[in-house]
């Protein structure tokens, strides 16, 4: 009778010790992949705001009056356009600031937020682009995500 008992209670500690390995697997691997999709998106923004820099600096095609294009243009990667990787693959790519936007260096939400907003934001008076990220657990998570996938401190 003892032996059973202490067959099952070693069964179950052996079995909750596995259940713990692999929950710290998981979330490690979850780690490693968002870790990974941050670098692949800061790679993508610095893609594209190198060439944003040299179509200004060499006036390849139309400026506006601040000297940056009115858009990012596609076309201009050659096939292998800059990809947010932490947007979902139905998300629109790039949204473009309006107006009344204009003065900001940082769109007015930075996150995908249920689906929308698109992967990235220009805006064509400052010459500023940047990666929106998916909505966090909180806002302070959000905003920090978005700190590092853009090396700049949002400013709301």
């Amino acid at each position: 009778m003892m032996r059973a008992l202490r067959a099952s209670i070693d069964a179950l500690v052996i079995g909750a010790a596995s259940i713990a390995a692999l929950v710290a697997l998981r979330m490690h691997e979850g780690r490693l992949a968002e870790h990974s999709a941050v670098e692949s998106t800061q790679a993508a923004l610095s893609t594209m705001r190198a060439e944003l820099g040299i179509r200004s600096a060499l006036g390849d095609g139309p400026l506006n009056e601040f000297g940056f294009p009115d858009a990012i243009d596609r076309g201009w990667f050659e096939g292998e356009e800059p990809h947010n990787a932490l947007a979902r693959d139905h998300a629109p790519w790039i949204e473009t600031a309006l107006p009344a936007e204009y003065d900001r260096t940082h769109p007015v939400d930075p996150t995908f937020r249920g689906g929308r907003g698109a992967m990235f934001w220009y805006n064509p008076v400052r010459g500023v682009v940047r990666a929106r990220v998916p909505l966090q657990t909180s806002d302070a998570s959000s905003q920090s995500l978005y700190e590092v996938v853009n090396g700049e401190a949002w400013e709301p």
